[in-house]
């Protein structure tokens, strides 16, 4: 487990999640960009969430955590979060209102 520090606190989290959280924070920086997550947590009650705001402002780092930690699953947020910086590295390719009119038979009929 780690803990991402994040403004003048710091959350307990997995190594997974940390790194998803850096990496997407990175590529927001360079695309000047920001975004609200939301991801799990361990606290002392037990498995939480925590949303923050990420961005070209964020300092974000994170170090061991030495202490107890509750068990959280993960795989979904980390899939959620490298999802979104692969979106933003690699933009899907625009698309014409209908690239394949000249290839349609139908295409004169359908309007």
């Amino acid at each position: 487990m780690l803990e991402l520090h994040y403004s003048d606190g710091y959350v307990v989290t997995t190594g997974a999640i940390a790194d998803a959280v850096m990496r997407y924070a990175k590529t927001l920086a360079e695309q000047k960009a920001s975004d609200l997550i939301t991801v799990p947590i361990s606290t002392v009650e037990g498995p939480a969430v925590s949303s923050m705001l990420i961005g070209p402002a964020s300092q974000l780092y994170t170090t061991p955590h030495t202490g107890p930690a509750v068990p959280i699953e993960d795989e979904a947020s980390v899939m959620d979060l490298l999802s979104r910086n692969d979106r933003l590295v690699h933009p899907p390719e625009t698309v014409g209102e209908y690239p394949y009119e000249e290839d349609d038979p139908w295409y004169e009929e359908s309007f």
